[in-house]
């Protein structure tokens, strides 16, 4: 074939371009994951260990052991700190409302979505102050990514004892948080336990949350 002199012949021109991706692609494997990503992604979207995307990937909250603020469903004004060590802990001092100590369980978790949040949990928590023959509920929501609190559902407003939640019932749907939730009735006492279901529904407002509807089952 014949070529002008100083061009470069197409066979020659497709050896070289094959030879650079060939040395591209070696390279590339060798380089840290963000970096190989980095190459591949749009010219100006360079994506860093430090960026909130790859942040939030790696992040892993160990609901069952960390140190949670709690107000054993506000028998105190001012939560206070308990270390919870394998979905248990215990809260001593003067700021637990008389009480020789609380003794806190985890009773569920619950991960799900809501507007204005992202990605939540739900931490059901039970507190049994000592010494007592009762236990009282308190249900927190906490950001999933990085485990700070978001805020609480407001206490029951009942005039006898405070309603349970039932086993395995918190959940999210449709950008709301429920719960199955029995109340005590008129003829039910402490002994027999509560016998009204409700199912409740709360929703965030931008600042907190708030009962949005109490439906007996």
């Amino acid at each position: 074939m014949n070529t002008k002199k100083g061009s470069v012949n197409p066979w020659q021109r497709c050896l070289v371009l094959t030879a650079a991706s060939t040395a591209v692609a070696a390279g590339s494997a060798l380089l840290p994951a963000s970096a190989a990503s980095a190459i591949s992604m749009p010219h100006g979207a360079v994506q860093t260990l430090s960026s909130p995307a790859v942040q939030s990937d790696r992040a892993n909250v160990d609901w069952n052991n960390r140190i949670y603020r709690l107000t054993c469903d506000d028998i105190v004004s001012t939560a206070v700190p308990v270390t919870v060590r394998n979905g248990r802990g215990t809260a001593g001092g003067g700021a637990i409302g008389g009480y020789d100590r609380w003794d806190v369980r985890i009773q569920q978790i619950a991960q799900g979505t809501l507007p204005r949040l992202g990605n939540v949990a739900a931490v059901l928590f039970s507190c049994s102050p000592q010494p007592s023959n009762f236990y009282v509920e308190e249900l927190r929501i906490y950001r999933a990514t990085d485990g700070r609190e978001v805020g609480r559902t407001p206490t029951f407003q009942v005039a006898g004892l405070s309603p349970k939640y039932q086993p395995n019932t918190v959940r999210f749907s449709n950008g709301h948080l429920l719960a199955d939730v029995k109340f005590y009735g008129p003829g039910d006492s402490h002994a027999s336990g509560p016998s009204i279901l409700r199912h409740v529904t709360w929703g965030w407002n931008g600042r907190e949350f708030v009962k949005q509807s109490e439906v007996e089952a």
